[in-house]
């Protein structure tokens, strides 16, 4: 059964062509647009830099912060939470104007999740950290790398771009005119089902189209800076364009590199047995 090319950095492009194809995979799909189902016993809130943050934590031990691809919530990690608890205190938040977070006025960028993250980090007095983001959770991640090196310890990123010419050139045409009607109904019923205000779905979707559109940019000189021991990974045939992760992972010291075979953009979910070995073993180095 084939899987859908991608998760939510696909820019939803291929959800059509999927549910189409196999509407079995409309499952998967909603899943990762946020069909949970009632929060777990580890969530939380807290309200940090005017946004009321939903996380969740489980496990105990060194701290390991899961953060979520685009449009979707912390159950994108559903296949990492088992076994990465048994090791990690996991804290998983659900980013600004997706999951159960509330949104703020303004744009949304790669920056100011950052400055969430570690708003949500200072509360919970926690200096350092490890942390594993796919897609724009991988781009926040690098984002705290660059602005907080004493923080992070160890970054692992999945399909990760550093500027928004790094996707592939169709992905990159869905961008230049995409609105928020082109996420589908699918999307809207899982989006609204965890939001806390459902009628901020138009808001939101075109806050995050306007994301994609325009952001990442980091530079050369901001990548070359990142001290945390890193991992870069994407899939054999991801969103992302191999050549611009290969360069991703060249730009940052002493970065090591994983191309997943036969795997897409939502390798996590296709692979999850391989990746959490594979993750694992990198975070204990």
């Amino acid at each position: 059964m084939k899987r859908p090319r991608a998760g939510f950095r696909s820019k939803l492009r291929y959800i059509g062509r999927v549910m189409r194809a196999n509407p079995l995979l409309i499952l998967m799909v909603l899943a990762w647009a946020g069909c949970a189902p009632s929060p777990s016993p580890g969530s939380h809130y807290v309200d940090v830099r005017g946004i009321h943050m939903y996380y969740e934590v489980h496990g105990k031990g060194r701290v390991l912060v899961l953060l979520h691809g685009g449009a979707g919530n912390g159950q994108q990690f559903e296949h990492q939470v088992p076994d990465f608890e048994n090791h990690y205190r996991l804290i998983v938040p659900d980013m600004c104007a997706q999951g159960r977070t509330s949104d703020r006025p303004g744009p949304l960028t790669y920056h100011a999740m950052a400055e969430d993250v570690v708003a949500l980090m200072d509360k919970l007095h926690v200096r350092h950290f490890d942390l594993m983001g796919w897609s724009d959770g991988g781009n926040t991640g690098i984002d705290i790398a660059i602005h907080h090196p004493g923080r992070i310890r160890h970054l692992v990123t999945f399909g990760a771009n550093f500027s928004p010419d790094g996707l592939q050139d169709t992905d990159v045409a869905w961008n230049d005119t995409a609105t928020w009607v082109a996420f589908g109904d699918g999307m809207r019923q899982g989006w609204t089902k965890l939001a806390p205000d459902s009628s901020d779905y138009r808001d939101a979707m075109t806050k995050i189209i306007a994301l994609w559109r325009t952001e990442p940019h980091f530079t050369p000189p901001q990548l070359h800076s990142i001290r945390a021991k890193t991992l870069v990974c994407a899939g054999d045939h991801d969103v992302i364009r191999r050549d611009h992760t290969d360069a991703l992972a060249r730009a940052i010291p002493h970065a090591q590199e994983w191309i997943v075979p036969d795997a897409s953009h939502s390798v996590m979910m296709e692979k999850p047995d391989e990746v959490n070995v594979r993750v694992l073993a990198f975070l204990a180095h």
